[in-house]
């Protein structure tokens, strides 16, 4: 064969070499990328990630304890902070003063009222306490349509007398030989009427059943 009628058939075996060797450099690129692109494996393992149960509960806190305060004693005086239901019946009511106990329907019966009330007439109404005197007004009930007054001068026994009120001048009336007691709920002062001649002894403390001073 001539070189001119081999000529064309040179030129096609190179270039279908040429092919050959372009694919197959193809080939091995894409395989290598491939490994590059396949992240390492991590040299430590990855923890383990919990999830919650939703069958298990979790546990209820133990109920905190607070320590109990053990109840202290009544005040054996009266005060602001304290109360006394004197019937067991009618809710508050003043107490009597420091010492005194309310008397039973038998000292009351035999000696009368004191200034801490008592027996049929056992709900302190109105306290009272002047210059000269300390007067108490006992009722029946917290009502007081009912009531009595008992007033001791600073100088002699208590004396426990009938007593009226007067609403139009807001003031308690009791009489008892010869003297008149007028005690004015709007003040608290006494007013003590003997002879003809009236003294007024201003109220250092006084205070109504409902434990309010009165604003008038």
């Amino acid at each position: 064969m001539s070189w001119r009628a081999a000529r064309p058939v040179l030129l096609v075996l190179a270039v279908v070499a040429t092919l050959g060797v372009f694919g197959w450099y193809m080939i091995s690129s894409g395989d290598s990328g491939d490994e590059r692109a396949t992240p390492e494996a991590s040299a430590t393992p990855s923890e383990p990630v919990l999830s919650a149960d939703p069958s298990h509960e979790a546990p209820a806190p133990a109920p905190t304890t607070e320590p109990t305060t053990a109840p202290t004693a009544p005040a054996a005086c009266e005060d602001e902070d304290t109360r006394f239901n004197a019937d067991g019946t009618q809710g508050d009511s003043l107490l009597p003063d420091c010492g005194q106990q309310p008397v039973t329907k038998a000292e009351q019966q035999k000696d009368g009222l004191s200034l801490a009330c008592g027996g049929d007439y056992p709900v302190i109404l109105y306290k009272s306490t002047t210059s000269g005197a300390k007067t108490s007004v006992c009722g029946r009930d917290a009502v007081g349509d009912r009531f009595r007054v008992v007033v001791k001068q600073q100088d002699g026994d208590a004396v426990d007398l009938p007593g009226e009120y007067d609403w139009r001048r807001d003031v308690y009336v009791a009489e008892a030989d010869g003297t008149r007691y007028e005690l004015h709920a709007v003040d608290g002062s006494l007013h003590v009427t003997r002879g003809g001649r009236t003294t007024v002894q201003d109220s250092k403390d006084w205070i109504s059943l409902d434990n309010e001073i009165d604003d008038l």
